[in-house]
């Protein structure tokens, strides 16, 4: 097929890295002459960017290949992603014309412009193989006010309920010369805010540097830009990474998203994770000396196979002493091929959503406690493209989203905002 003035539709699932290499493909694609369009029903081949971190990301990594399958003006449906790295053999439907895992993304154009009707071309690596790390130099984020920037890839630590390292590979990071690069064109592009991401971003080491020479020189660079980082681990983070951070509160979004998974040591044993909830815990409490209204946010597994019922009530009463700001929640997923699908569950699925249901209810009271302590004050706030003109609204410097009643359109520009009122779990707030 192709490319010149042929229309394609981007469906992405999953992470914030599927979410920039899912723009670093529509960069590509319309750079060989394509036409991106935000209809499926006006575009000629459709693209699917899958996840697989879940069972619910596998039903729905299905359900949007059926959906697009479905579609008679779609001429060719491309699968690549996590899913299609691990299950390609599942996906046979005949509109299915190419299936790529996580390597090759990069050289999507070409490999679109080889293809021909009734001919499937099928391309899966061996992710030991994946020791080189795949460079993207996107300049632009269509709709988006706030860029990507994926410094790393892959993972080493093969959690026990994790299919990641199977489906990305191992460690391996862009060049310390060209992260320092891309962040100068994507400022010189007039972005205000640069979120760092990877799969396990503070693992990054091209060789000769590692993730604290990199945000020292990040810290360095001249401009009226801040920078965000995505998930972390906590076996990773120093006091001197905490330190650089918080020093420089307008270039860092004093916000933390740290990995915690559980506060059982004997279910983060089990888990294969690398730390205790006592360093955790100090974690939190140093980065809150440090930056006293920085926002600590992590990733929770509610429900894990080997989780009693003393364990998850003990639980409640250490997330409580946190005092954190958010927790993405998730109820544990059995995956085939990892660790933990060999242990016994003892939790049942009716007891896992209950659990679910007490947590996220006591991460609501959390979210709100935080809230009420910028009530009255004066915070910066980046504001993006607002779908109703009436409300502008934007990213703090503390990363909650901040919403202010005007038909002024602020896109991409930093104010500094008032806040006012906490309103159905949303911050309000005037210039």
């Amino acid at each position: 097929m192709k490319l010149i003035n042929k229309k394609f539709f981007i469906i992405t699932l999953g992470c914030r890295v599927n979410i920039l290499e899912s723009n670093n493909i529509i960069e590509e694609l319309t750079k060989k002459g394509a036409i991106h369009t935000t209809n499926i029903n006006l575009a000629n081949f459709c693209i699917i960017n899958t996840c697989c971190v879940t069972n619910n990301a596998d039903k729905k990594s299905k359900l949007e290949i059926q959906y697009a399958c479905n579609k008679k003006n779609i001429k060719l449906v491309v699968v690549i992603g996590c899913y299609s790295q691990l299950n390609h053999a599942l996906i046979t439907n005949k509109k299915v014309g190419i299936i790529l895992g996580t390597k090759f993304k990069t050289k999507l154009a070409k490999i679109i412009n080889k293809w021909k009707v009734n001919k499937k071309i099928i391309l899966i690596e061996d992710v030991k193989k994946n020791q080189k790390f795949e460079d993207y130099s996107i300049t632009k984020f269509n709709n988006h006010t706030r860029a990507f920037l994926k410094i790393q890839d892959g993972c080493n630590y093969d959690c026990s309920y994790c299919l990641i390292p199977q489906s990305r590979g191992s460690q391996r990071s862009m060049k310390f010369e060209k992260v320092i690069f891309s962040i100068k064109k994507l400022i010189n592009n007039n972005f205000k805010e640069i979120i760092l991401t990877g799969v396990n971003t503070a693992g990054y080491n091209d060789g000769v540097h590692d993730f604290y020479d990199l945000l020292l020189a990040i810290d360095r660079i001249r401009g009226d830009f801040r920078i965000r980082i995505s998930s972390l681990e906590p076996f990773q983070i120093t006091n001197k990474i905490i330190d650089l951070l918080t020093k420089n509160k307008r270039r860092w979004v004093q916000s933390f998203h740290i990995c915690l998974q559980s506060t059982s040591d004997k279910i983060l044993k089990s888990m294969r994770r690398r730390y205790t909830f006592n360093k955790f815990k100090k974690l939190c409490e140093y980065i809150k000396k440090k930056s006293p209204l920085a926002s600590i946010t992590t990733d929770y597994i509610v429900g894990y196979p080997s989780e009693t019922l003393k364990e998850f009530n003990n639980s409640i009463e250490k997330i409580k002493k946190l005092k954190l700001a958010n927790m993405h929640i998730f109820r544990y997923s059995k995956r085939k091929n990892t660790v933990a699908e060999k242990i016994t569950d003892i939790v049942g699925d009716a007891e896992r959503k209950r659990r679910f249901e007490i947590i996220n209810n006591l991460n609501i009271e959390m979210k709100n406690n935080y809230f009420k302590k910028f009530i009255n004050k004066r915070i910066s706030i980046l504001f993006e493209n607002s779908s109703d003109s009436s409300v502008q609204i934007g990213h703090s410097n503390y990363f909650f989203t901040v919403k202010v009643i005007s038909n002024i359109n602020m896109q991409n520009i930093l104010k500094e905002v008032i806040i006012t009122k906490i309103q159905n779990n949303e911050l309000y707030g005037i210039i």
